[in-house]
């Protein structure tokens, strides 16, 4: 069954007791291209998520987003000396009585003092915190296929419907097409009888009937639309059978839709009646629906 491009899903997992928040987003894309934004405690991960993404997403434009809540977590951490910070306090106060200085001592006196601060770097990720990560994605990105499955199921009813009114409007053109010839040969009829003198008709002589047959023939040949229809009808059932195939059927449906639009205009070049012309029109109204909504298909 067919599914959507377009979607939302969420999940939430832990690493090292502090939550983290997975969101992705997915619009229509002719490729899948992936926007990731990651915290900086797991941007080196970025490939397997990448990787855990192209797994379950064939097409689109996702953009996903992680978020750890505690920002405490983070690839480096500054630790106090106090030992260092004693000895400078001890320095102030010994150059105050010393010197015979006033004012307090405050922190400001602190800033910028060398090696007050030691900067430390937290546990690496492991292996079983990376793997609870790509779970929570796989999760996430589950949540999303539903959405974008569900909006697929819509979409393919709703083509259904649309392809039926194209072979509605196709079996009147069939229904159509052998009065097509007849009235043809009304009008031209009419049109020779009208320029001929007074009194003369078209079936005075058989020179004149012999022309107007061939004429007939060569118009036959010309606005016969037989062929155009089968194949029309043709791709109509394929469409259907796409729309229910499993897999990634986006590409095909837009492949099947440029040979109906074919077809159509074909049978709409060789119309020379108004009511084939009409339902022409109609075919083509539907194909242009079809091809808008083919574009946010998988």
């Amino acid at each position: 069954m067919i599914s959507s491009m377009t979607g939302y899903g969420k999940a939430e997992t832990t690493i090292r007791q502090k939550k983290v928040t997975i969101e992705v987003t997915s619009v229509n894309n002719r490729y899948l291209e992936v926007s990731l934004r990651l915290p900086k405690l797991l941007s080196e991960y970025e490939n397997e998520v990448r990787e855990a993404i192209g797994k379950l997403v064939s097409r689109g434009k996702l953009s996903m987003t992680i978020v750890i809540d505690d920002n405490s977590i983070t690839p480096q951490m500054l630790k106090l000396n106090e030992d260092v910070a004693h000895l400078y306090h001890k320095m102030f106060r010994d150059l105050k009585t010393k010197f015979k200085l006033s004012g307090d001592i405050t922190v400001s006196n602190f800033v910028g003092l060398p090696e007050l601060f030691t900067v430390t770097t937290a546990a690496a990720i492991t292996r079983g915190d990376v793997n609870k990560l790509i779970a929570g994605i796989r999760k996430a990105i589950g949540n999303l296929n539903q959405m974008r499955q569900n909006e697929g199921n819509a979409l393919a009813k709703d083509m259904a419907h649309r392809v039926r009114l194209i072979e509605t409007a196709l079996a009147e053109v069939e229904r159509f097409q052998p009065r097509t010839l007849e009235r043809y040969r009304q009008r031209l009829t009419q049109l020779i009888e009208d320029i001929l003198p007074d009194g003369q008709k078209l079936g005075d002589t058989e020179e004149r009937k012999l022309r107007l047959d061939m004429e007939i023939a060569l118009m036959a040949d010309k606005s016969d639309v037989t062929e155009e229809c089968v194949r029309l009808r043709s791709h109509c059932e394929a469409f259907i059978a796409t729309i229910k195939a499993p897999g990634d059927t986006g590409k095909r449906l837009n492949f099947i839709l440029q040979e109906m639009n074919r077809e159509a205009n074909t049978i709409g070049s060789k119309s020379i009646v108004y009511e084939i012309s009409e339902k022409v029109i109609r075919i083509r109204e539907e194909i242009e629906k079809l091809r808008e909504q083919v574009q946010n298909i998988e």
